[in-house]
């Protein structure tokens, strides 16, 4: 018997985030397990109302169930349409239906982007950032970077929290502005506030309240740190200047790229921990920066077509 609890968590999961295909297979198992499923479908409302039942006899006490059948809950309404849907594709194939579909915004390489909002939040994304966003965000204000850096400068609703997660974090405002860098290439993830506050938590022992000029360093549940920052020289990106504080050459190289469209190759693997404060504009030639560099880490660089590589003996 699978467990049934777990089912309802991954049911919950899967109305926020993409399953893993190991749990959409036991999902799908559990589906299947139901008795008698209908082989013939009157109507959808007809099937709603079976479907409903047989959750209601598997997933809860009766009781209860008739106490919260109308009006259905939001979880074990999101269960119910996720049955529903899942029984009216079986005869086709025996795969899941997404309950909610997302917009994805990506944010060309070397280029920066704003959206406007429903909700009248504004985001800007800097170059290789990819959002997502709930078709239902002016109910619901989810949405996900997946990769890059964002800017939010969120529109106050205390009756609609504005939610950001990423791969590891989840950022949940009423109204403010912060920054989010989440790299892929980078092992540790940072959120920056400028205004207002935020809430910063994982899965784990993360739980962190941010006010304005203070930022969180994300590397693990056991390995993250609160400290004081500048909000406006995080964000300045936005406006094509950056203030780049105790960042390592592995960042950098990543806004190298960014900025001017090089790809950077390190020679020496023990420059990219190397840590640097920069302060340069966009409409500096890249050349001065690896000048600075090159008199700071007394790093070696070398360009050729459209690649840039660095060589040093590390920090």
């Amino acid at each position: 018997m699978l467990n049934e609890k777990y089912i309802q968590y991954l049911i919950k999961k899967q109305q926020q985030e993409p399953l893993s295909p190991e749990e959409a297979e036991t999902l799908d198992a559990w589906y299947q397990s139901l008795e008698d499923l209908p082989t013939e479908i009157s109507s959808p409302a007809s099937l709603r109302e079976e479907t409903w039942q047989r959750l209601e006899r598997r997933i809860r006490p009766k009781p209860l169930m008739r106490r919260l059948r109308w009006p259905i809950s939001a979880a074990a309404a999101g269960l119910l349409l996720f049955g529903t849907g899942y029984l009216l594709n079986r005869a086709a194939k025996p795969a899941l239906t997404a309950v909610h579909s997302w917009t994805v915004v990506e944010c060309p390489p070397h280029k920066r982007m704003k959206i406007s909002m429903p909700d009248g939040s504004a985001i800007w994304l800097n170059g290789g950032a990819r959002l997502e966003y709930d078709a239902e965000f002016a109910q619901n204000r989810q949405c996900r970077l997946t990769e890059g850096e964002a800017f939010f400068d969120v529109a106050p609703d205390a009756m609609h929290p504005f939610t950001v997660r990423t791969s590891r974090l989840i950022v949940k405002v009423l109204g403010t502005s912060f920054n989010v860098s989440a790299y892929k290439r980078l092992q540790k993830e940072k959120i920056t506030v400028s205004g207002g506050s935020v809430q910063v938590l994982d899965s784990g022992a993360c739980n962190v309240t941010l006010r304005a000029n203070e930022e969180i360093v994300y590397s693990s549940a056991s390995d993250f740190a609160k400290r004081a920052a500048s909000g406006w020289q995080t964000d300045s990106w936005r406006n094509g200047e950056f203030y780049l504080a105790n960042i390592s050459m592995e960042e950098l190289a990543i806004r190298l790229e960014q900025i001017y469209g090089y790809k950077v190759v390190f020679a020496s693997k023990g420059l990219k921990n190397c840590v640097n404060s920069l302060r340069f504009s966009e409409r500096e030639p890249v050349t001065k920066v690896l000048e600075l560099l090159k008199l700071i880490n007394k790093v070696e660089y070398q360009i050729k077509d459209n690649e840039i590589t660095l060589r040093g003996s590390g920090c």
